[in-house]
């Protein structure tokens, strides 16, 4: 599973996905302002408005031993849940030695990701509980951040406290929502969970042969924007060899990815998710073309000539 995952995510620093607040449920909040840090943090000043990317001011070697939150400005919308989708503007910078390591503002792409598992730790402790709108300033020692082993690529030590600047721009429901659609009678039936989390799928009496072309077939539909080509769209997603087979992989268990769409890659039927709505769970059939070619993924559990069928379910996008 782990392997087919490494096939189909975009590994970002902490992230697991880019949104867009227009398609989030949570009501945008708005909220100003600068200023230093209190207790641990009393010693890290933060300047600049919400429209742009703030700056830090600290001494080098700044660290803590457990993460510590300050609400810089505080908003006015909506709570984050515990288990929610989150977009935010953020800025990330070492403590040990001031560097800027992140930031959504150098990308001009706000990011949007899932708190709970899969994200590091003091993400969810400085996230949880706040409003949509606030401004949070966030140190986060490396037992709540990457370990000892740190993260290199970044130039995250082991021993590195990390300082966050983060701006809610709103959330997003972490399953899809909306009006339950039929399927057509010749497709697998999706099973689900008392949390309503897919499980994977069961062939039926009229369970047709995999087409020859991907297929798609709504069965919640959202209520939020069309997704659009070159979108990144934050989503669930459950992938079984047709109709009933092995289940290959399942965010369910690490919490939503960022998957491009539109472009191709990284599978190329997920480009029928173009033109669906945020909200949405959608059953796409993959033919090996459209999926992991002739040859399959044996590693992955796809063997030759075998196709796909997913379970995905649309959170956000940008």
């Amino acid at each position: 599973m782990r392997y087919l995952l490494a096939l189909l995510l975009v590994p970002l620093l902490f992230v697991a996905g880019c949104g867009d607040t227009e398609e989030g449920s949570g009501e945008s909040g708005s909220a100003s302002g600068s200023g230093s840090g209190s207790g641990e943090l009393s010693g890290v000043t933060v300047s600049g408005s919400q429209d742009e990317k703030p700056a830090l001011k600290f001494d080098n070697g700044f660290s803590v031993e457990k993460t510590e939150v300050d609400v810089i400005a505080e908003g006015d919308g909506d709570e984050v849940g515990k288990n929610d989708v989150v977009t935010v503007d953020y800025l990330g910078v070492n403590g040990k030695n001031g560097k800027e390591f992140d930031s959504s503002w150098s990308r001009d792409q706000e990011a949007s990701f899932s708190l709970g598992p899969g994200m590091i730790a003091g993400f969810n402790t400085a996230l949880a509980g706040q409003k949509v709108g606030s401004r949070v300033l966030t140190a986060i020692p490396p037992e709540d951040g990457y370990g000892q082993q740190g993260n290199p690529q970044a130039g995250i030590g082991g021993k590195d406290t990390l300082l966050f600047v983060i701006d809610i721009r709103g959330t997003s429901p972490s399953k899809a929502t909306g009006t339950e659609v039929d399927p057509p009678a010749d497709t697998p039936t999706l099973e689900v969970d008392e949390n309503d989390v897919p499980t994977g799928f069961a062939k039926g009496g009229d369970t047709a042969p995999a087409p020859d072309q991907t297929t798609s077939h709504l069965l919640i539909e959202g209520e939020g924007a069309e997704v659009e080509k070159g979108q990144t769209v934050t989503m669930h997603f459950l992938g079984q060899v047709y109709p009933a087979g092995k289940v290959l992989a399942s965010s369910w268990q690490q919490g939503p990815q960022p998957i491009p769409v539109g472009e191709g890659q990284p599978i190329k039927c997920f480009d029928e998710l173009v033109g669906e709505k945020i909200g949405s769970r959608v059953m796409l059939i993959c033919p090996p073309a459209d999926a992991f070619g002739k040859k399959g993924n044996p590693q992955a559990g796809v063997e030759a000539g075998d196709s796909v069928i997913f379970a995905v379910d649309l959170l956000a996008a940008s």
